[in-house]
């Protein structure tokens, strides 16, 4: 009887990673930034900020996402 140890498809750690530590460094910065940054700037260029980071980060995410699909798809067409 053997046991098998699942494998993490490769790249998929690192998606999974920046999917975790992503949005919580996104929240830090919101509040640092709401805390502390923005009282120079107008409610609607604090939104604006706001919203770049958050496109930003979902570009980001999607970049590792689809790196790890586009190599995901690679390898099982390989196999």
């Amino acid at each position: 009887m053997s046991f098998h140890t699942p494998r993490t498809p490769e790249g998929m750690r690192w998606a999974v990673l920046l999917s975790i530590l992503g949005p919580v460094a996104w929240l830090c910065f919101t509040l640092l930034y709401v805390g502390f940054w923005a009282q120079g700037f107008s409610l609607f260029q604090s939104i604006v900020v706001i919203l770049t980071s958050l496109i930003a980060l979902a570009g980001v995410m999607g970049a590792a996402w689809s790196w790890y699909g586009l190599g995901h798809k690679a390898r099982s067409l390989s196999a």
